[in-house]
């Protein structure tokens, strides 16, 4: 994702002032965040004024998106798609990004998304269901000399991160993203059914053309 759709998506359900934003995008530093609702107040997509900031509830300039939501298909083309000229589509930022955009219109509230192409730690994806539940979601991609002994690792991976924010808050919902096709990962998903069920997670599989479907 650019760092102008991060801020798109952080600013999707609530009106943020840039310090708030900036950390709610993960797009640093602050100037960069700045810099970018200038360019998007100028483009009309948002609006930028004196007001209530809904995270730090501090009197600042605050940042909203015109008629408060995210339109995600009115966006302008240029700035709207997934990169993908360096990376192929089932890299993990390429992953990440058509989740968030699938649950941004699903209705869910986007609070925090990882810049995964500096390896940012964190979740992958923190989110707001329009039943107000949290989910967490772990993003992992393919590698691309298709290394099945290194897609087991990144499974493996992605479900210990699913023990921990278990640990962490049992209450949140949980996901794994992951890129649809690759027989290593519909090989390992059913002799992992028994941790499934125990666990209740979801499964969202992005395909090439960046279809999101949710097991």
């Amino acid at each position: 994702m650019t760092n102008k759709e991060r801020v798109f998506v952080a600013l999707s359900e609530v009106a943020l002032c840039d310090d708030c934003l900036s950390i709610a995008s993960n797009v640093t530093p602050r100037q960069t965040v700045n810099s970018i609702c200038r360019s998007l107040f100028n483009e009309t997509y948002i609006i930028r004024h004196h007001s209530v900031c809904e995270h730090c509830h501090k009197i600042k300039k605050i940042n909203r998106l015109q008629n408060n939501r995210y339109q995600l298909e009115e966006m302008p083309k240029p700035e709207l798609k997934i990169d993908l000229p360096a990376k192929p589509w089932f890299w993990e930022g390429n992953v990440q990004g058509h989740v968030v955009s699938y649950l941004v219109q699903n209705k869910y509230q986007i609070r925090s998304v990882a810049d995964t192409a500096s390896r940012t730690t964190g979740k992958d994806i923190i989110a707001l269901s329009p039943e107000c539940k949290e989910v967490w979601i772990s993003v992992k991609g393919y590698p691309e000399k298709s290394s099945n002994v290194q897609a087991r690792h990144w499974f493996s991976g992605a479900l210990f991160d699913l023990v921990l924010y278990r640990g962490e808050n049992p209450q949140v919902d949980l996901g794994i993203a992951l890129p649809e096709g690759f027989t290593t990962y519909t090989n390992l998903l059913p002799r992992i059914t028994w941790l499934k069920e125990h666990m209740k997670f979801n499964i969202y599989w992005v395909n090439e053309e960046g279809i999101v479907t949710v097991q």
